[in-house]
């Protein structure tokens, strides 16, 4: 567990050490290859027997290993579609072998940062691993390699909406703290392993307040509406392999730690309490970023409201329980874990190509550029929830567990808000993707000054090769999910524990 969490603070080193541009991106990719090696069979042993570290200060189950496994392939998808993006910035001018050093270096750390928070086993230090993956990524936000002046803003914007909300979490820490300590004595326990084994003693009362400061806080780090106003800013104007890794993972970093303390909370005060704050919030959000991906003229931004919708719709599938409610949650983490980051790699070949982020001055692509057309076409499928692909899968799971506890209200609002996005994002892509022919090069007016007339596509096979791989795994998991998926996902609603 410990080399786990080295690898990447080594490759960091590494990277910002190099000199020569042309060797940074393969030892980031090689640093991640090294770290999938050393992991993956931690992760597949976690599904077997949990394991601890340092006196029980790390920690690893199939819950850890689940949301570690998509950390770790992530990352090295990142790392492989960054060396022909960081190349293309550096060609055009966008960047020097300063920024290319630190983005790389910072990019590992950023991975470290993920894979403390599911390590961590005492929640003082998840809570310092949330709080750090908020400080790094802001930084890599801030890079914005087209337009400095506004990922900066929203740098900052991240920064000191997710760092205030985050205090609420860390309240709810102290609170849990509080509750220990009146069973355990005078030293309490923040250990995850430790209060599971008195969660049905802990003071219902003391661990509502909790939990109530715990999913404001984690909340707003995981884009839950209304306190998600951060989350479009950030993941549009950070360069796509970064928006990738902030959709796709970051985000279900932070509703782990919501998951942990579900686990924890409910046997003291009953599902009811934790379930409907659950399912009221993941309807909020998902009925807001319903609202915007439906007159949203950017897709990137399209994009960072959808990851709203789909944080909305993971909070409802926990909220809702049950094997099956919590099963549906689980699956769509990793179906949104694939969806969502092939999208944004994609925005950023367009963006390369058009020299534009606003709708209406895409059109063609499908045409124009075949192979990415057609990618950008499934994973705009698979966003929207058509069948058969694999959202649709996690969706009907989860509206299923919703109508076996008979929660009609909600189920009727999630259809409703589902066919809203489903012809959000259809005619958003549909038009960038079939509309007229191609426009090269014609920049918005918030395009100016990023050095347009520059701008050129790069044709990345690297890049275009964990893509398909991705389209591959999205088109398969709507078809069939594999025994060892299912397995795994049946292990982590063991652990979290079923109502």
């Amino acid at each position: 567990m410990i080399a786990i969490l080295l690898i990447p603070l080594v490759t960091a080193a590494l990277c910002y050490a190099l000199r020569s541009a042309k060797t940074l991106g393969y030892i980031s990719f090689l640093g991640t290859v090294v770290l999938a090696a050393v992991a993956v069979p931690k992760v597949l042993a976690s599904f077997s027997a949990p394991a601890e570290a340092m006196k029980g200060v790390l920690y690893m189950d199939s819950v850890s290993g689940y949301i570690m496994a998509m950390v770790i392939f992530l990352g090295l998808a990142s790392a492989l579609y960054s060396i022909g993006y960081l190349e293309h910035e550096l060609k055009v001018g966008l960047t020097d072998l300063t920024g290319m050093r630190r983005y790389y270096a910072l990019l590992h750390i950023f991975i470290f940062t993920m894979l403390l928070v599911t390590t961590a086993n005492n929640l003082a230090l998840m809570w310092i691993a949330v709080e750090a993956t908020t400080i790094v990524s802001a930084v890599l936000i801030g890079f914005g390699f087209r337009k400095r002046a506004m990922a900066i803003e929203a740098a900052w914007k991240y920064i000191i909406l997710c760092s205030v909300g985050i205090t609420f979490a860390l309240l709810g820490t102290f609170i849990t703290y509080y509750a220990s300590t009146a069973v355990m004595g005078t030293e309490g326990a923040l250990n995850w392993t430790a209060l599971k084994n008195i969660a049905g003693e802990l003071n219902p009362s003391t661990m509502k307040l909790a939990f109530i400061f715990v999913l404001v806080g984690y909340g707003t780090k995981a884009g839950l509406a209304p306190i998600h106003n951060w989350l479009p800013d950030a993941h549009s104007e950070a360069p796509s392999p970064i928006s990738a890794l902030l959709s796709g993972i970051l985000l279900n970093t932070a509703f782990y730690g919501i998951m942990r303390f579900v686990s924890i909370v409910e046997p003291s005060t009953g599902d009811v309490f934790t379930g409907n704050l659950l399912i009221l919030f993941g309807l909020i959000s998902i009925g807001i970023s319903s609202v915007f991906i439906l007159v949203q003229d950017n897709y990137k931004r399209l994009l960072a409201y959808s990851s709203i919708e789909h944080m909305g719709i993971i909070s409802l599938g926990v909220g809702i329980g049950g094997p099956l409610g919590i099963y549906g949650a689980l699956l769509h983490i990793l179906n949104h874990a694939l969806s969502k980051p092939l999208m944004f790699f994609a925005s950023g070949k367009i963006q390369a190509r058009y020299g534009s982020t606003r709708i209406e001055n895409v059109s063609g692509v499908l045409s124009s550029m075949p192979l990415l057309g057609t990618l950008t076409f499934i994973g705009t499928l698979s966003l929207a929830g058509t069948p058969p692909f694999n959202i649709f899968i996690s969706e009907f799971t989860i509206l299923k567990a919703g109508v076996d506890k008979g929660l009609w209200p909600a189920v009727a609002l999630f259809l409703l808000f589902a066919v809203v996005v489903f012809y959000g994002i259809l005619a958003g892509f549909g038009r960038m993707l079939f509309e007229g022919a191609e426009k090269l090069k014609k920049a918005a007016p918030e395009d100016k000054g990023e050095a347009v007339a520059k701008v050129l596509d790069f044709p990345d096979m690297l890049g275009s090769g964990i893509m398909i791989v991705m389209a591959f795994c999205i088109i398969a998991l709507g078809v069939s999910i594999p025994d060892f998926i299912d397995h795994a996902i049946r292990n982590c609603v063991a652990v979290l524990g079923v109502r």
